[in-house]
């Protein structure tokens, strides 16, 4: 996640408490509300303190009172754990327009608000939702977008300065990974080449459809999805999915834990973004997290014709329709000049997460009353 590159950053030097929120009352029945801790639990992780609301804290939104009270409850723990017994300055930063109920309680000296896809579009998406971020756009000190897109879809609602913040990638790990020889994980080693590689959440935007015929028309070609499975209700993509998964030449690998990404990225012959931008995806307005990754990889890249990719030609090729993408395979395949690989490390090393973080911290710097923002949290 974008959030966990950032505040993982910024947490070098400063205290830093992330939440995903108290628990709701529609919640205890899912496995998660009932293996919690009943009185939460607190752990350190990448420069962040990780803390995971007490089960006995719920919330239940169609009830103000009670809603009000446990909002009271954990933005005060989140507070306690945010100070660590010192008086200083303290930032909110919100990542989705669900947590704008919070700001009445935890009392930040400074808000920002980072939009990293745009919320509107997703599934779920609602006018109690609408009126929350409309008020975050109005009274966050501090607004962010992945993309111009999506920046100039929230000034349609709220005229104000957003800046853009680009998704950026871990150089560092994919320069320990080629340093180390990059060897070939074995579940992917046990695929023969060509590897065509997709890493990241399995979503319905996935074009499954897309996929499976180029599969079934170039059967020596081998797809490779590392990721995730989310559950939506999305009947075409789940049913062009289960088509996929009955077909020799496309594998699923599965979830794979943050620092094993490189590897597999690595040792693709092709690294692909085959997203289905049909009207109204929100993954059209979008910066993929895995561009940059790509990138860093420096194997040939294909992807759907994303707005947030376009800039990157021709070191990346793009695609539209399934007689575009089979032919930019070919190419991508064929391809064989050092010179290109080299841009396109060459390219990520500009897009490092250490340079955004900076970039979004003097931004909030310039907020901050003098000779304070060393104390922030």
């Amino acid at each position: 996640m974008n959030r966990q590159y950032l505040l993982s950053r910024f947490g070098i030097g400063h205290r830093v408490v992330y939440s995903t929120g108290a628990w709701t009352i529609w919640e205890r029945a899912t496995s998660a509300w009932k293996i919690a801790r009943v009185f939460g639990r607190v752990v350190p992780a990448d420069n962040v303190v990780v803390e995971q609301a007490p089960r006995w804290l719920l919330r239940w939104p169609r009830y103000g009172w009670i809603d009000g009270l446990a909002l009271y409850l954990h933005a005060r723990r989140l507070r306690r754990l945010a100070s660590n017994g010192r008086k200083s300055p303290t930032v909110a930063i919100l990542f989705h327009p669900s947590f704008y109920p919070y700001l009445r309680f935890l009392r930040a000296d400074l808000v920002a608000y980072h939009a990293y896809d745009l919320f509107a579009d997703m599934q779920g998406w609602n006018p109690r939702l609408e009126r929350m971020e409309d008020a975050i756009l109005r009274e966050a000190h501090l607004v962010t977008a992945v993309t111009p897109s999506i920046a100039d879809k929230l000034r349609s609602r709220v005229q104000r300065e957003i800046r853009i913040l680009p998704n950026g990638v871990d150089i560092e790990a994919f320069s320990r990974a080629a340093g180390s020889g990059a060897t070939v994980p074995p579940d992917l080693a046990a695929i023969p080449p060509p590897r065509l590689g997709y890493l990241g959440s399995l979503h319905p935007q996935v074009d499954f459809g897309l996929i499976a015929e180029l599969a079934a028309r170039r059967p020596t070609w081998q797809f490779v999805f590392v990721g995730g499975r989310i559950a939506q209700k999305h009947a075409r993509a789940e049913s062009e999915l289960e088509l996929c998964l009955s077909l020799p030449n496309v594998h699923f690998l599965g979830h794979k834990e943050h620092g094993e990404i490189p590897l597999y990225a690595l040792n693709m012959d092709v690294n692909i973004m085959c997203y289905r931008l049909s009207e109204g995806a929100w993954v059209k307005s979008g910066y993929p997290l895995k561009l940059n990754e790509y990138l860093a990889a420096a194997a040939p890249i294909v992807s759907a014709d994303l707005e947030s990719v376009r800039a990157f030609a021709p070191l990346v090729r793009i695609a539209t329709g399934v007689d575009q993408w089979e032919q930019a395979l070919v190419d991508a395949l064929a391809e064989n000049a050092p010179q290109i690989r080299e841009a396109r490390r060459a390219l990520a090393q500009q897009n490092g997460w250490d340079e955004r973080a900076r970039q979004w911290w003097s931004w909030l710097v310039e907020r901050i009353p003098r000779g304070r923002s060393g104390e922030m949290r």
